[in-house]
């Protein structure tokens, strides 16, 4: 049956305007996560998983070879090849903490029983100090120097002779069960304890507190430093203009100058300790994964750019690779994210408990919280050019600012 030419006319008019409609509705999208969690974006595919003994809560560290170090709650330090064999496993206890790498390959550790142990390239021991009797460690990572492992300990910090494993220092300063050291390139090492912010000097001496701490109130405190009001519960972050980033408690993302004076702070109630630390972009913008289900994007004066709101609490840095990517972690899924703040691609990755790592071809690897490690197509380059694009700065979580040796 034939049509009548201005029946098909409207037809094809009624069409068109459907198409155009369905095209601006597409192109006015924001990002939305409950659209990410229902499968509407992009996948990122999954290249391979290796089953571990157990979960890994610390940072995954990526030697110069490429092999991928998980330290697990089981006890083993896992050593697997890009390819997702594995090379081998070395017992060390169970652990909470992150693996770090040294400039020969070694890989240091703390495990949860007061105990720093280091590891050959091979997974043989090379040593083990004991720092402390007891339960020591919790969700944190060392950093290191050119001689010196500046590691967490119940006491606040210790510094281990890399070479031997001997404590050549240790302080009274208390540390916190979350964060991170940052050894800066000027020699201070960065630390949450008791509360404060505290910078110290490579041979053990107090630089500065914030808040700041005098002797009369650790005097009148029966000899140990009372307790502040500033929970330091990420990692350290140095960034750009020589301020120092961090999350505190539940609520804050925190800006301190390397003199120990409160720059600003971004204030939101978060559902939990705000555990992720703030990494830093090529052109200065800070992004933190905030307790209260948002990351931010930031300058270093504290003005906001953006916000995405991921609908559930973040507690995982993310990563940036080369392009500009924010590889994120929230809720089960491992987001990818614009610049701009636009969501991307997205994998059901089971949740996340360990801040990932990224190689040179792109490829993501994260370890979920059902103890398996996983290896994604990235897409968008290796890590970042900048200060601190990850979880303690770079692939070996040296916590160490650039510049350092």
């Amino acid at each position: 049956m034939r049509v009548p030419k201005f029946q098909a006319f409207c037809l094809s008019l009624s069409a068109a305007i459907c198409a155009a409609s369905l095209i601006a509705c597409k192109n006015s999208s924001s990002p939305d996560p409950n659209e990410v969690a229902m499968g509407q974006r992009a996948a990122i595919k999954k290249k391979w998983e290796f089953n571990l003994g157990s979960r890994a809560d610390g940072a995954l560290a990526l030697s110069d070879d490429g092999t991928i170090i998980a330290a697990c709650q089981d006890g083993f330090v896992y050593a697997v090849d890009s390819n997702g064999k594995l090379q081998w496993k070395t017992y060390i206890g169970a652990t909470h903490a992150s693996p770090s790498i040294g400039p020969d390959g070694a890989i240091y550790i703390a495990n949860d029983n007061g105990s720093v142990i280091a590891l050959n390239r091979s997974g043989s021991q090379r040593w083990k100090s004991v720092v402390y009797e007891g339960n020591t460690y919790g969700h944190n990572a060392g950093a290191i120097g050119s001689s010196f492992l500046f590691a967490p300990s119940r006491g606040g910090l210790v510094a281990v002779n890399l070479s031997d494993g001997k404590v050549e220092w240790s302080t009274n300063l208390g540390t916190e069960q979350w964060g991170a050291v940052t050894l800066l390139a000027d020699g201070a090492v960065l630390f949450g304890g008791h509360g404060r912010l505290n910078a110290i000097g490579t041979h053990g001496d107090a630089l500065w507190q914030y808040p700041p701490l005098t002797d009369d109130a650790t005097r009148r405190n029966g000899g140990f430093p009372p307790p502040g009001n500033f929970a330091v519960a990420s990692g350290v972050t140095p960034g750009p203009d020589h301020i120092l980033f961090m999350g505190v408690g539940w609520n804050e993302l925190a800006a301190v100058g390397m003199d120990g004076a409160l720059r600003w702070k971004l204030d939101s109630r978060g559902a939990n300790l705000n555990t992720a630390s703030p990494v830093v972009a090529s052109d200065g913008t800070i992004y933190f994964a905030h307790a209260d289900g948002h990351l931010y994007a930031l300058d270093s004066l504290g003005n906001k750019k953006w916000n995405l709101d991921t609908a559930g609490a973040i507690s995982v840095t993310p990563l940036l690779a080369s392009d500009g990517t924010i590889f994120l972690m929230a809720n089960r899924y491992l987001y990818a994210v614009t610049p701009a703040g636009k969501v991307i691609a997205q994998a059901d990755v089971g949740g996340v408990t360990s801040p990932p790592t990224i190689a040179s071809d792109g490829t993501v690897y994260l370890a979920n919280a059902s103890g398996m490690l996983a290896a994604y197509e990235g897409g968008h380059g290796g890590l970042m050019d900048s200060t601190w694009p990850k979880f303690q700065g770079d692939l070996g979580n040296s916590g160490v600012e650039r510049g350092t040796n």
